[in-house]
């Protein structure tokens, strides 16, 4: 069986049919260098190979996506993360000028039951019964000690009450609330039985 070579230090055409026809190739095809196709390619397969024969020399492969006459986005599958990733910026060989991100498969998949409140569970989504909004009742079910965070008082919000963590002060629990009708720390028990004594 005898093998044919073609090298070309220039661009190298294949025109059929004065560029309407039809070039089949019945074989496997390596190109060691990028391929541009001017109109729409067809495959009969259901993949599209790349990095084909990789050794494991290959740690990233992938796609181009030209956006401008010299900007390119990339989708590449990463080796090391062993995850599909997508840039925005990258060049003409698919190295990153925007960096890289990793593409969740889950991501579209709410963690939890149903009205689970979602939060991120090692980098996915998770959802707990222990945390749940019910919108048709407008309410929030939390089954968990709460932790109020340490801060100045806040504004006033329109038909609301705010809980906020500040300084113990006479009441001795450091909770205070403020709303339109008053604000103030909430009084511990022993406190309470302590004023109560006195007043």
């Amino acid at each position: 069986m005898s093998i044919a070579y073609k090298n070309t230090s220039s661009d190298y055409t294949i025109t059929v049919n004065n560029g309407v026809g039809t070039f089949t190739v019945n074989a496997n095809t390596v190109f060691n260098g990028n391929v541009t196709y001017s109109v729409p390619a067809t495959s009969t397969f259901a993949f599209l190979t790349v990095a084909a024969n990789n050794s494991g020399n290959i740690t990233d492969m992938g796609l181009l996506a030209q956006k401008g006459p010299s900007t390119f986005a990339g989708l590449r599958f990463d080796t090391a993360a062993n995850a599909w990733q997508i840039s925005n910026s990258v060049l003409t060989d698919g190295s990153p000028v925007a960096s890289y991100a990793n593409i969740s498969t889950t991501s579209a998949v709410p963690g939890g039951n149903v009205g689970a409140i979602q939060f991120n569970a090692n980098s996915i989504f998770g959802g707990s019964d222990n945390l749940l909004f019910d919108s048709a009742n407008s309410y929030v079910y939390a089954n968990a000690a709460q932790y109020i965070g340490y801060r100045p008082q806040p504004p006033i919000l329109a038909n609301a009450v705010v809980l906020y963590s500040n300084t113990a002060g006479g009441g001795g629990t450091g909770l205070y609330f403020n709303s339109a009708a008053a604000a103030d720390e909430l009084v511990s028990k022993s406190k309470a039985i302590v004023y109560g004594i006195i007043f």
